[in-house]
């Protein structure tokens, strides 16, 4: 012992009449062999977790930090402890009309930021208890108010973060504002899917998004507080009891089911199974989180452990003072120092997680036995084994040996038949297989490939041994890289070569289609060229009917004006001739004379207008039939005067509701130029009738105080005479301006122009050696100028 003495120890239950050796193993158990042949072993370090004895089940806690001052909620009454001296008061409610103190029958506890309490009872509804004045209130159902609790009978509590309380009762869900009083419920619609579902409401947890999740009778509900809709998700039978978020934002449940979480990628909760618990643990009365991240659950006979990477469980037992509870809805509650209290059925366990150290080790697993079929694989330099199997980490085998096993064992001496097994082949399964305390893994006919197999020894006390071995299945020649290598030459090879023999095939057939296409093609073109050359003689012919037929009704206007002359000079000579006769009659000669003068006159003014309409004729007979191609010298001025003429009279003839103000500025210094007065006449013509369509329609889109204006000047300069006609309508948009001069290219409607006009002009002025330009300004109108070599 300490002081250095030799003393005896009597071994509880120590019967052997001898002992030949005894050692001290790495997890401090002290291991003895004796007569009879048995083995015993004293653990020098036991753990204890603190345990209070009470005279009730502690089933919630409420801790104030600064006083040291623990509240614990009892099924039957609120106990306040002095945790630096153990000192307790109890309180019990007494009911005001009986005068008597009642029984809570208390179900939850929660603290808000004024000093206050908040209990659930099952029967008596909401308590509110001061802690400072020690004084209860009670907030119970009123029928005639529906902003009233929904119901007496309250099971859980929580404070969310608004600071609205959360009722969880035998048939719904209120939400409390403390401020005013005034509740908010929420109970199941049949009618609607996104209700709140039926049954008691057992736990709640909010998440970092704002989330209520709820734990119910048979699943887990969750609330979004915005839009006041529910989502529920079934994870199996039984009461959810807890509901805790970890430091990483995992949501987890427990209850009569076992330990569940939730997956958002599946959106839903899954059973945890990465670990194996002993048998016998019971439903999960309690579940929390300490600051390390540890898991903490409390169950029938059981508190767990799970460590922070969710791969290791530590179990404590009634070995270190757990107490078996009798199914009681417990909350676990960490305080803000790290402590944990854990309710118990008499009492209470108080302890700081990071104070406990695990004495325990992990069992020692090995590799025992590989066999390939049936038989069993030796060590030796030339077999698949080197060295004896618990020693090798690689195995290397051919695609024919790939049904196999592997036998293992894991070393206890204290419950070595409470060992149990699972395993993991990587690359082949997806989650670990559970074979119980069967130490044998195999596997039937697996591909070629490169594994890893794990496997794993759990103890019933929750320590875990873990062994691993890479597996390497060679594939066939016909699989492996070298054989793919060859097979992808050998179809490059033969599609190279079927490439080859496409492509002389191809050539020659193009070669033969290429020559008899070639042949209908210069036949076709020849054939296409003689149409051409007839259908332009024709277009062009048509091209001047279609001025010509823009002509027509300017012309039968100028016409009319001498005929309308002729005709009345001819009446007003008729009437002088009679009075003339008269005149002479009576012997007046002299009037007689006056009235013979002026029948001359009219004569004159007679023949000039007749003249006028013969020159108005041959001047249409002369526009309409070929050209000769013979220059003459022609008065550009008259020219340019008498198509605008022509050609405003024409449009108002078509349309009697068109006006235009015409503009002329003739140079009087151009002299009479060489040129062909039809074909220079008719480029004019075209300019003029565009130039007033253009403006008619700026007009018709209701510009105010538009005034649509043709403008036709003339200029000579040096040795060329240049021929303007602007307008003031809407321009030339950029995007069409180098298609103008096209055939066939028009901007009119359909069936108000061939799109050959300013082709043919611009054809007719190159014709005589000169140039056709046009300047243009979107919005505000273009200029054509025609200009002539004199």
């Amino acid at each position: 012992d300490k002081s250095g003495r030799f003393a005896k120890d009597t071994l509880n239950g120590f019967s052997g009449t001898g002992t030949f050796c005894a050692l001290v193993a790495k997890d401090g158990l002290l291991w003895i062999a004796g007569l009879p042949p048995n083995i015993y072993n004293i653990n020098f370090s036991k753990i204890k977790i603190p345990y209070t004895a009470m005279n009730a089940v502690a089933a919630s806690f409420h801790i104030e930090e600064e006083k040291n001052i623990l509240w614990i909620q009892s099924d039957s009454t609120l106990i306040r402890r002095n945790l630096l001296n153990n000192q307790q008061k109890i309180f019990k409610y007494v009911n005001g009309n009986a005068n008597r103190q009642t029984i809570l029958n208390v179900m939850s506890m929660k603290s808000d930021d004024e000093g206050n309490l908040w209990i659930a009872t099952h029967f008596n509804g909401l308590l509110k208890f001061n802690i400072k004045t020690e004084q209860f209130i009670n907030i119970r159902h009123d029928n005639k108010n529906p902003r009233s609790l929904l119901n007496d009978s309250t099971h859980i509590l929580f404070l969310d973060r608004q600071h609205y309380l959360w009722i969880g009762t035998h048939i719904g869900l209120s939400r409390m504002d403390l401020k005013t009083g005034n509740c908010t419920n929420y109970i199941n619609d049949p009618k609607d899917s996104f209700s709140i579902v039926k049954g008691h409401i057992n736990s709640f947890a909010q998440d970092k998004n704002g989330m209520l999740w709820i734990g119910t009778d048979g699943d887990v509900t969750s609330l979004d507080i915005n839009s006041g809709k529910f989502q529920r998700y079934l994870i199996g039978t039984g009461s959810v009891t807890n509901i805790c978020i970890d430091a990483i934002g995992k949501v987890w449940a427990a209850g009569d089911g076992g330990l569940y979480f939730f997956e958002k990628q599946k959106n839903g909760f899954k059973k945890f199974t990465n670990l194996v618990f002993p048998e016998g643990v019971g439903s999960v009365w309690g579940l929390v989180e300490d600051d390390k991240a540890n898991l903490w659950l409390s169950t029938n006979n059981t508190i767990i452990k799970i460590n922070k990477e969710r791969d290791s469980v530590h179990l404590y037992t009634a070995e270190q003072g757990v107490q078996s509870t009798t199914g009681m809805w417990m909350k676990n509650f960490k305080s803000k120092d790290g402590r944990l209290f854990l309710g118990g059925p008499k009492g209470y366990y108080a302890f700081n997680p990071s104070e406990l150290i695990d004495e325990r080790s992990a069992p020692t697993l090995n590799f025992t036995s590989f066999k390939i079929g049936n038989q069993e694989i030796a060590p030796g330099e030339e077999n698949i084994l080197t060295a004896p199997i618990w020693n090798t980490k690689n195995i290397e085998l051919s695609y024919r040996q790939n049904t196999f096993s592997f036998e293992f064992v894991a070393i206890d001496y204290r419950n070595q038949e409470d060992i149990k097994y699972l395993y993991k082949l990587e690359n082949y399964d997806n989650e670990w297989r559970d074979i119980g305390t069967y130490p044998k893994a195999t596997f039937f006919n697996l591909p070629h490939g490169k594994y890893i197999l794990r496997v794993k020894a759990i103890t019933s006390n929750g320590s875990i041994a873990e062994k691993i071995i890479a597996i390497i299945i060679t594939p066939p020649w016909w699989k492996t890289w070298w054989a793919f290598c060859f097979y992808a030459i050998l179809v490059l090879l033969v599609g190279f070569l079927i490439y080859k023999y496409q492509k002389r095939y191809i050539v020659k057939r193009e070669r033969e289609l290429t020559q008899q296409k070639e042949l209908l093609q210069a036949k076709e073109i020849e054939k296409a060229y003689t149409e051409l050359k007839a259908t332009q003689t024709q277009l062009i012919q048509s091209e001047k009917m279609a001025s010509l037929g823009e002509l027509t009704a300017g012309i039968a206007h100028e016409i009319q004006n001498p005929l309308n002359f002729v005709n009345n000079f001819s009446e007003v000579n008729k009437e002088l001739l009679v009075e003339m006769n008269e005149e002479l009659d009576k012997g007046n000669i002299d009037e007689a004379k006056a009235l013979a003068k002026d029948v001359t006159d009219n004569e004159e003014k007679i023949i000039f207008h007749g003249k006028r309409a013969d020159a108005i004729v041959k001047g249409m007979l002369q526009h309409s039939r070929s050209s000769n191609a013979v220059k003459e010298p022609t008065d550009i001025n008259a020219l340019c005067d008498e198509y605008l003429r022509l050609s405003y009279h024409g449009l108002r003839a078509k349309d009697k509701t068109f006006n235009a103000t015409m503009k002329t500025e003739f140079d009087a210094a151009i002299e009479k130029v060489n040129i062909i007065p039809q074909d220079i006449g008719r480029v004019i013509l075209n300019l003029i009738t565009n130039a007033f369509y253009v403006v008619n329609e700026k007009q018709k889109s209701g510009i105010e105080n538009y005034e649509p204006t043709v403008s036709v000047s003339t200029k000579k300069q040096d040795n060329k005479v240049f021929i303007s006609v602007k307008d003031n309508g809407n321009g030339i948009p950029q995007k069409i301006l180098d298609k103008i001069f096209q055939p066939f290219f028009t901007t009119k409607p359909t069936g108000q122009g061939t799109g050959l006009g300013l082709s043919l002009s611009y054809d007719i002025v190159k014709a005589h050696g000169g140039e056709l330009k046009v300047e243009t300004n979107e919005g505000e109108g273009s200029t054509f100028t025609i200009q002539l070599p004199i």
